[in-house]
């Protein structure tokens, strides 16, 4: 008996003195998001809208079309062709005096503005000038933009008090996203992780990383092209420390899928088929319209088919505000993965669960920067000591 309460006690103490190590090391971080229970899923009030790839903006170029629009730039393009006609009437006008005369009237007439030539009398002309088509592009391109500002993808005023939304609304899937997580295993705090996106014109990487506080850091790699389908993968890499693991390549024009620890196992490739990771990635880029068929997805070890399709709104309570998310739930056999995708942040994922039979692994936003700007932080909470 006293044995056994002698290793209790010991236990207990190692415990102890583990969990302050932890706490003085900084390897637990700062604040900590609350479980609270899985709230019921509503109806999808708003459609969840696909959105086009941001660019990375190109220099600036002398074009028309970057002008500001106005009656301002009008009048200064139109002296300007003016005064060019004019110049090259001129000219004729020493070679052939004769006709350079009613060439140069032709020429006046014909660069004067619609308004201009209609007191005039004069028919319009069949070519608009080149500064009212600058203006009506720039009108055009403003009509274009308020109509994407007033998607409900990103309705911030509709928001209620208590939910969070970036300061200006977001319209456009980012060229660059990192979001920070929190690594839960079955209810507890494991670690932490980190997912960082980036694209460019063709291509994309998705990089995903998980540091627990014990075990080895995990890393995901995952490659892939960009075409009018959205993401097709090429490869997925997983490592723990400097070891690799399993893996998965995409042999496209071969249609055979590569995967499995040693990448030695192969299944027939289908058509819009992912890893684990670019899913959530295509089903925001695409606004979760991937279709009701059943989709090929890969962990690297295993091949799943799993239908994706919206299963209802809800909302991802940081403690510190409310996102309001769409939820995408596949149900396999005996597990089930979630992504919780959030509209107001560009349909990027802040939350991601996995549940089988033993164990539930969720990872759940605490940052989210998207092209550089950081849109949310779940903010640091003091510690307090309890005097009772």
């Amino acid at each position: 008996m006293k044995s056994s309460l002698r290793i209790f006690i010991l236990a207990l103490l190692a415990s102890l003195l583990l969990h302050v190590a932890m706490l003085g090391s900084g390897l637990l971080p700062e604040t900590a998001i609350e479980l609270p229970p899985d709230q019921a899923l509503r109806k999808i009030d708003v459609k969840m809208q696909a959105l086009q790839l941001e660019q990375a903006a190109p220099p600036a170029t002398p074009t028309a079309r970057l002008l500001p629009s106005g009656p301002a730039t009008a009048a200064a393009a139109h002296k300007t062709k003016r005064k060019r006609d004019a110049s090259a009437a001129h000219a004729k006008a020493k070679q052939h005096p004769p006709a350079a005369a009613e060439q140069a009237a032709e020429t006046e007439d014909a660069s004067q503005p619609v308004a201009e030539q209609a007191n005039h009398h004069q028919p319009v002309a069949a070519s608009e000038p080149a500064a009212a088509h600058a203006e009506k592009m720039d009108k055009a391109e403003q009509h274009e933009r308020a109509v994407e500002a007033s998607a409900p993808a990103a309705n911030v005023a509709d928001r209620p008090a208590g939910y969070l939304s970036p300061a200006t609304a977001l319209h456009r899937f980012p060229a660059q996203a990192k979001l920070g997580y929190q690594t839960f295993y079955n209810g507890a705090i494991v670690g932490t992780g980190s997912l960082n996106w980036q694209h460019g014109p063709n291509s994309y990487t998705l990089e995903i990383r998980f540091n627990p506080v014990i075990g080895g850091n995990r890393r995901y790699l995952s490659q892939g092209q960009l075409n009018q389908h959205g993401l097709q993968p090429d490869s997925l890499q997983a490592w723990v420390g400097q070891e690799a693991k399993e893996s998965a390549r995409f042999d496209w024009a071969g249609g055979t899928l590569h995967f499995g620890d040693q990448g030695d196992k192969e299944i027939a490739l289908r058509a819009g088929a992912q890893d684990v990771f670019s899913l959530a990635f295509q089903l925001g880029l695409k606004g979760g319209q991937l279709g009701s068929a059943p989709l090929q997805i890969t962990t690297g070890k295993k091949v799943y088919d799993y239908p994706m399709t919206p299963s209802g709104e809800t909302d991802y309570d940081t403690g510190s505000g409310k996102i309001r998310v769409i939820v995408f739930r596949a149900k396999g056999e005996d597990d089930i993965t979630e992504f919780w995708l959030a509209p107001d942040f560009a349909n990027l994922p802040v939350r991601i669960s996995r549940t089988d039979k033993s164990k539930r692994v969720e990872l759940r936003a605490v940052l989210i920067n998207i092209d550089g700007t950081e849109q949310w932080r779940l903010p640091a909470r003091p510690m307090t000591r309890n005097n009772h």
